[in-house]
This record gives C-alpha cells, sequence and structure tokens, in this order.
C-alpha cells in the first residue's frame, strides 16, 4: 500500500451516518462507538508525539508534543493537547502548526496507514457485533 501524501487523510465513507445511526439506536453504542474509533487512532498519537520530540528542534517533551485523539461526527484526528495561551500577543515559533503536521502528525498516519485500516475494520467488528445482541 502506498503511503498517504501531504495533506491527505486515511477516509471512511458514510462515518457521518453511521454515528447518526448508533445515536439513534441507542446512546451507549453512540458512546462505545465513539472510545473505539478513539482507540483505532492510538497508535498515531503515540507515534506523533514520539516524532515531535525526536524530528522538532528544541520540542522536548514539552506540552507541544503531547497530542490528544478527537472524534466528531465526520472524522477521528490526531491533534496536539496543548491549544494556545491566553494573553501570549506573537510566537515565537509561528512555523509550529507546520512542523507538527509534516516532521510528526503525517508521517505517524503513513507509518500506521495499514494497521489504521485493521483496526477500523476490527472495531466495526466488534460494535456491530455488540449491537446485533
Amino acid at each position: 500500500m502506498p503511503g498517504i501524501s501531504e495533506r491527505e487523510f486515511v477516509v471512511v465513507k458514510g462515518l457521518a451516518e453511521m454515528n447518526r445511526a448508533f445515536a439513534r439506536a441507542d446512546r451507549d453504542m453512540k458512546k462505545d462507538l465513539r472510545n473505539t474509533l478513539k482507540d483505532v487512532a492510538e497508535p498515531v498519537r503515540e507515534e506523533a508525539e514520539v516524532l515531535a520530540g525526536q524530528k522538532i528542534r528544541n520540542m522536548g517533551n514539552g506540552p507541544w508534543s503531547r497530542m490528544r485523539v478527537g472524534v466528531t461526527t465526520n472524522l477521528v484526528y490526531v491533534a496536539p493537547k496543548e491549544r494556545g495561551r491566553r494573553g501570549n500577543i506573537g510566537s515565537r515559533r509561528t512555523n509550529l502548526a507546520d512542523l507538527l503536521m509534516d516532521r510528526a502528525m503525517e508521517p505517524a498516519l503513513d507509518a500506521h496507514a495499514g494497521e489504521i485500516e485493521d483496526r477500523f475494520g476490527d472495531a466495526l467488528d466488534h460494535v456491530l457485533e455488540r449491537w446485533g445482541r
């Protein structure tokens, strides 16, 4: 499988519709699906944290190197835990977002793309099995 090129993503068609169906069916099912999707993205989060600390100069293990997984109706994403600082006028690292994306998040996704596909399939099987009970 070829790697994911710059600014591409693993796309799951019908994710929003599936989320709506689970929300209508059972509140616990929607929560289970959300938690399962977070688990699917966990290897990318872990790898992105490591790469941020290793590949971005002066990053170390500071707050901007720590990542989180988020789930919305339409997507699952990995982003820095740090969300900005109030009152911080101007930044010394105006290119930090690009550095995090290019050197940590995208390479982490590339490294785990096949695993993500497998884990997503397993996650769907798990959720559908539970839903069928």
